[in-house]
Formats: C-alpha cells, structure tokens, sequence
C-alpha cells in the first residue's frame, strides 16, 4: 500500500502526516528541525512501504537527509498548495497542521501529475550553490558600488574623474590609503607615481593623466561632512575588495568544476558563453538527463516560455511566473550576450523587434530559441559549431 506523507517545515520545527493511498492518517507527529529530529522521522517512516514524501521547501538540512536516505521526494509550489486546501475546506484557516494534511493529500490527489524530484551528481549540485552565491555576490557588489558613488559625492567628487572604471581595485586601494583630498593633495608626484605602478597600473601616460587631475583640483568641504563619510568610504572600500576576492575565488571553482566536467566542453562551445556563463548553463540544464524528457518542460521551467491567456473574445500572451527566476536571469543574460556571437541569434533578434517587440521581449524569445538548440546539445553532447547548423532545432 502506498503511503503519502506530507511535511510542513518552519525554522524550529516540522509537522507530518502520513496518509495511505484511501485518504486515511495513519501517522501525525512533529519533529525538531535538527538531526534528532531527522532521525526520528526516519524510524517513523522507514518502515512504511512505497511512501513518497511532499513538501513545499526544495530545500534544506532536512530534504539533504531524506535525499541521502533514498526517500522518494516531491517540491510542490505553495500557491498550489493554498488553492487545494481551499478546495478542500472553505474556512480558509491556516495552521501547520492543516498544511502538512494538504500536502499529502495534495500528493496522493495528483500522484499522475507530480515529478519526483530528482538530483544531479555532487558536483553539479555544487556548481549550482556556487552559481547562485556567485549571482548574489555580483548584485550585492553593485549596491555597494552605487552607495560608494553616492558617499565620495558628498566629500571627496574628485574620485568620480579619476578612473575611467569606477570602484576599480587600484581606486579602491588609494582611496583607502589616501582617504581624504588633502591626503591625496600632499602626497609628492613621485609617491602617487610609485603607488599607482606598485598596484599594476603601468602606463605613465596614465598616470601622469591623473597626478595632473589631482594638482588642477580643489574642494570646499565641511572638515564634519568630510570625517564622517570618510569613515563610510573606507568601510565600503575594505567591503568590496574583500566581495572582489571573494569572487574571484568562486568563479575559480566553477571553472574547475565545468572544465572537469564531461558536458563543460558542450556549455564553453556556446557563442557569447563565455567562463562565467557557461558554468551556470551547466549548473541550470544540469547532468540528470532524466530530468527532463523535451525540450518544452525546460522552457516552461526556465520561464522562457510565454503564456497564453484567453477567456472568451479576450486573448493576451504573458511572461511567465511560475518558474525558476535564476535559471530565466542566466538564459536571458546568455541570450544577449549571443547577439555579438551568433549571426541567426542576431537575425532573428532583429525580426522580433521589426514585429514591433520590445528588446526585453525580443531577448526572451530568442532565449526561448536558445533551449532548444541546447537541449538537443546537451542530449546528445555535441559541440556547437555555427557552420554546422545545429540551430535547425531552433
């Protein structure tokens, strides 16, 4: 007999049920969110045969244990949830209890139509984390970058002009060094030459560009203003030097993971990829090719698919918003970056704007595109070659 349990998780504990395949609780208990917990749910169900496991959270200290145990696991999306419990009860009640109820009957209601959840291997599981920290990281660099412009406007404008690249590693380090105007003033041409060429910036074309900047310059700032967004400019400094390393050492590891890995060559051969995107291609399309079995789950996915709506004479297409927003991010930032690299990437970009489609559309479609070139890549593992119109898949 099949068993289907369902798990509502929180931060300090888990609330399961258990059903059998006519809809009646066999088993209703809770768990602490720690390994005791874990280990007593374990005992609980190991015995039960044919159990398939549902939750709302794909992930987590307790889905990692389950998955280690060879559990049949099952993510469902909350807003499904919620509608199958009003379904169910019309009182529109919420508790953990309820929850993890609907859960399960959710389960055994549409076991047809519910995928296993299935993993890649440990190294694509860890190119994934990597991809999505890395994503992270590049955002929370940006923010930091915009609040440096916003505070050197304040007390020291001159840092805006200096460097044709904002916030780069040799300005960050002479800001920190030299914080204010007149430390930067008072230091002799000589010093700022020999500081500019110890931090790699070598043309003296340059750096003679810049020492005249400084000698041509000057300010009237409040000695207040100046001292305190001094000390905001240095921690922002100290801040983004440490994120720059930072990434510089995930993106290292990725590499490696992708350059080691038997689909790496298929993801690097992709025009406009590069290092960086390739990786999260890989991470994103994964190595389980049971995952998917067409090319169209993957678009529905990924989110590059639109959605048709119609309700009588009325009929509009829409974005789609039930799908993984950083697998659609990493296809839509690959698909712009194909434009440069691939002639029918671009070719049919520019149909799409004849149409009279906006370019964030346009790059979306053409994402669309991307998925079914690559599915049939990833596949098969074939090398994309331009000349070899691979693309007829599209």
């Amino acid at each position: 007999m099949e068993h289907f349990i369902g798990i509502d998780n929180s931060s300090l504990d888990h609330k399961v049920r258990v059903i059998d395949e006519n809809g009646h609780l066999n088993l209703s208990f809770t768990i602490t969110n720690d390994f005791d917990g874990f280990e007593i749910l374990n005992h609980e169900i190991n015995q039960l045969k044919e159990s398939k496991i549902g939750f709302e959270l794909p992930h987590g200290p307790l889905v990692d244990y389950l998955h280690e145990h060879g559990y049949k696991l099952y993510s469902l999306n909350p807003l499904k949830i919620k509608r199958f419990k009003e379904s169910l009860k019309v009182s529109g009640n919420k508790n953990d209890d309820i929850d993890a109820v609907a859960i399960a009957e959710y389960l055994r209601s549409n076991n047809r139509y519910t995928r296993e959840l299935l993993y890649n291997s440990h190294e694509i599981e860890k190119l994934k984390n990597l991809s999505i920290i890395h994503t992270r990281m590049v955002h929370n660099r940006a923010r930091h970058i915009n609040k440096l412009h916003f505070v050197v406007r304040q007390y020291f404008p001159l840092q805006e002009a200096l460097f044709g690249d904002f916030a780069c590693t040799v300005q960050l380090k002479m800001l920190i060094k030299y914080p204010s105007f007149a430390d930067l003033n008072n230091a002799s041409d000589k010093e700022i030459n020999e500081f500019l060429k110890l931090n790699k910036y070598r043309r003296q074309d340059y750096i003679d560009k810049i020492i005249r900047k400084i000698r041509k310059y000057n300010q009237l700032i409040s000695e207040d203003v100046e001292f305190t967004y001094r000390i905001e400019a240095e921690y922002l400094c100290d801040l983004l030097l440490m994120t720059n390393h930072r990434i510089k050492e995930i993106e290292t590891e990725m590499k490696g993971i992708t350059d080691a890995h038997s689909l790496g060559k298929v993801f690097k051969s992709l025009p406009g990829a590069g290092n960086i995107l390739s990786c999260k291609l890989l991470s994103i399309f994964g190595d389980n090719k049971d995952r998917f079995d067409n090319y169209n789950g993957m678009q529905c996915l990924f989110g590059t698919a639109p959605k048709n709506y119609q309700s009588g004479m009325y009929h509009k297409v829409i974005m789609r918003k039930a799908c993984s927003k950083s697998a659609r991010a990493v296809l839509y930032e690959f698909a712009f970056s194909s434009l440069r690299f691939s002639k029918w990437s671009r070719d049919y970009y520019d149909r799409q704007k004849e149409r009279g489609k906006t370019h964030s559309v346009a790059v979306r479609a053409l994402s669309n595109k991307w998925i079914r070139v690559i599915y049939k890549l990833w596949k098969e593992e074939i090398i994309y070659e331009e000349s070899k119109k691979v693309t007829a898949a599209a």
